[in-house]
C-alpha cells in the first residue's frame, strides 16, 4: 500500500498554530474518508504534524486493490481501522513508517494457529508446544493490561526489552526463563516478518544473559530433607514417591516417565530401558534399578498392569492415557508448603541430589556417568561398553530417599 501526504489549507495551518498546542495538538485530526479521482482512488485524512505547526493531509492509495467490489470492502475496513487507530491517539508523523495497520491480536491468533498446525502435524513435540503456549498466555496478558498495543508496529525492540523486565523483575523468574522468553519472541518475531507484518525483527540486538553471570536455579537437596520427602509422600502420596524415585535413583527425566510403559521394567534383569522415541537423545538406553525401587514399585501393583499402560497415567496410576509431565511438578508443588521446601529445591533437583550422592558414595563416576546418561556418555563409550544387565552396587544402593 503506497501513501502520500500534502500540506492541509491555509485555514486548517493558522487554526492549528493558533489553538492548539502540545499532546492536544498531536493527536488531532480528521475522520478518514474515501477519494476517487482521475489518477485512482484512495483513503484521506488529516493529522496535526507538530513539525509543521499544522494539520497535514495523508492519502493512503487503494486502487492495487482489483474489483470494485473487493476494493469498496477494503475501503470500508482501512478507514474502520485508521479511525480506530487515530482514536488511541496513533499520528502517522509521529509514528514509524508503516505499510499496514496489522491489530496485534489478530497476528497472536494467527501465531496460535500456526503452533496448533507445527503440533498437530508432529513438527512439535507436546513439551515445546505447551511451553509456546505458555510463553504466548503471559505475553497476550502483557499486551492486555500490563503495556496495552493495539497494532503490531508498536511491538518494537524497547516494547520486547520492556516485556523481558517484566518477565525478569516483575514476575520474579530466573535468568534462564529470561533467555527463555528471549528465544521465544525471536521465533514470534521471525514469524511476523516471514508473513509481511513487520519488516524487521524488533528482538535484534537483544543479547540473553550470559550463563557465566547467574547461578543454577536449581540446587541439590540435603539428604534430612530427602527423607523427610520419602516419609511424606509414602503416607500422602505413595504413586510420586515412584517417580521420586525413578528421579532419584534412576535420572529418568520427568518427560521420559511419562513415555514409560509397564513394558519397559525388567524384574529378571533389574532394570528399565527408555526406548529411543522416549528418550531425549532419541537413543534407546538401559539403566539399573535399584531393588528398593523394584520392591516399592510391586507394592504398588504396577507390574499388575497391562504391559502396554504406561506407568504414570491419570491419578499416576498406570493407565492408557499419557499425562503432561507438569503433573510432576504439581504433585511438587504440594509438598513445599508441609515440608518448607526452598524455592531452588526443584522437583529435577532429585536427580542433581542422587548423581552427589552415588559419587560421594565413592560409586565409580564411569558408573555414574553411565547410569545419568549424560552427554559425555560418547567419551565413557571409549573405555565401556553399554550396559545390559544391572549393575550390582546401584541394584543394592538404599540411599536417603
Amino acid at each position: 500500500m503506497c501513501a502520500n501526504e500534502s500540506s492541509t489549507p491555509e485555514k486548517y495551518g493558522v487554526a492549528m498554530r493558533n489553538e492548539m498546542s502540545g499532546v492536544a495538538s498531536a493527536i488531532s485530526y480528521t475522520l478518514p474518508v474515501p477519494r476517487e479521482t482521475a489518477s485512482g482512488s484512495y483513503v484521506e485524512f488529516y493529522a496535526f504534524d507538530p513539525e509543521h505547526g499544522r494539520l497535514r493531509r495523508k492519502r493512503i492509495k487503494t486502487n492495487r486493490v482489483k474489483g470494485v467490489v473487493k476494493r469498496r470492502q477494503y475501503v470500508r475496513d482501512l478507514i474502520k481501522r485508521l479511525g480506530d487507530q487515530l482514536k488511541r491517539g496513533w499520528n502517522p508523523w509521529i509514528a514509524k513508517d508503516i505499510s499496514e495497520l496489522y491489530i496485534f491480536e489478530e497476528v497472536v491468533e494467527r501465531y496460535m494457529a500456526h503452533i496448533d498446525k507445527m503440533f498437530e502435524s508432529g513438527y512439535y513435540r507436546k513439551e515445546t508446544y505447551n511451553g509456546y503456549k505458555s510463553y504466548l498466555k503471559i505475553l497476550r496478558k502483557y499486551a492486555q493490561k500490563v503495556k496495552p498495543i493495539y497494532y503490531v508496529y508498536q511491538f518494537d525492540r524497547t516494547y520486547c526489552v520492556e516485556f523481558l523486565d517484566y518477565v525478569f523483575i516483575d514476575r520474579d523468574n530466573g535468568a534462564q526463563t529470561r533467555n527463555n522468553y528471549l528465544q521465544f519472541l525471536r521465533l514470534f518475531s521471525g514469524f511476523m516478518v516471514e508473513k509481511g507484518y513487520l519488516k524487521s525483527r524488533p528482538t535484534e540486538g537483544i543479547a540473553p544473559i550470559s550463563k557465566r553471570l547467574y547461578k543454577k536455579e536449581r540446587t541439590v537437596i540435603p539428604a534430612s530433607t530427602v527423607s523427610k520427602i520419602a516419609d511424606y509422600c509414602k503416607e500422602h502420596d505413595r504413586h510420586f514417591l515412584l517417580a521420586c524415585y525413578l528421579l532419584y535413583y534412576c535420572f529418568i527425566r520427568p518427560v521420559e516417565m511419562t513415555r514409560l510403559r509397564v513394558q519397559d521394567f525388567c524384574l529378571k534383569s533389574g532394570t528399565i530401558t527408555i526406548p529411543a522415541e522416549c528418550s531425549k537423545n532419541k537413543q534407546r538406553q538401559t539403566v539399573t534399578v535399584p531393588k528398593k525401587v523394584l520392591k516399592y514399585a510391586l507394592e504398588l501393583g504396577i507390574f499388575s498392569a497391562a504391559v502396554q499402560d504406561y506407568v504414570f497415567s491419570d491419578w499416576l496410576r498406570p493407565g492408557p492415557n499419557m499425562i503432561d509431565p507438569k503433573i510432576f511438578r504439581d504433585h511438587w508443588a504440594k509438598l513445599r508448603k508441609p515440608l518448607q521446601l526452598k524455592r531452588e529445591w526443584k522437583f529435577y533437583s532429585l536427580k542433581d541430589t542422587g548423581i552427589t550422592e552415588m559419587l560421594e558414595s565413592k560409586l565409580a563416576s564411569i558408573e555414574v556417568r553411565d547410569q545419568a546418561r549424560h552427554s559425555s556418555l560418547a567419551i565413557t563409550e571409549i573405555y565401556t561398553d553399554h550396559r545390559s544387565e544391572a549393575n550390582p552396587e546401584i541394584f543394592e544402593i538404599d540411599g536417603s530417599l
